[in-house]
């Protein structure tokens, strides 16, 4: 994927984010790796706290694997993924807005 549409996958998955928590687990660790690789490393940039959460939350899954898990494991991951967002959510809702902010004329 190109630079340009790095930064445009970054801004449609940080509009998702403001407006939803839809996917936030799969939005939050492609966020992450977007800004490894526009910036080398998301740390100390617009992509940290995504770098943060991915690596708090490595071990629950992504959509694209739920259906292979327990219903008690996706309960409890649920439940994790709901205690992240509220510990976290005006920090996300900060590095998405500056996200779109800088990217969105891309």
């Amino acid at each position: 994927m190109s630079l340009e549409q790095e930064k445009i996958t970054a801004c449609e998955h940080a509009k998702a984010l403001l407006n939803n928590n839809s996917l936030f687990i799969d939005r939050v660790t492609s966020l992450s790796y977007i800004g490894n690789r526009i910036y080398g490393q998301c740390w100390e940039t617009e992509f940290h706290v995504f770098g943060l959460i991915a690596s708090e939350a490595d071990h629950l899954p992504l959509e694209k694997v739920r259906q292979f898990c327990s219903q008690d494991f996706l309960e409890k991951s649920d439940k994790e993924v709901s205690e992240l967002i509220g510990l976290y959510s005006q920090d996300i809702g900060n590095a998405c807005r500056a996200i779109l902010s800088k990217f969105s004329n891309v």
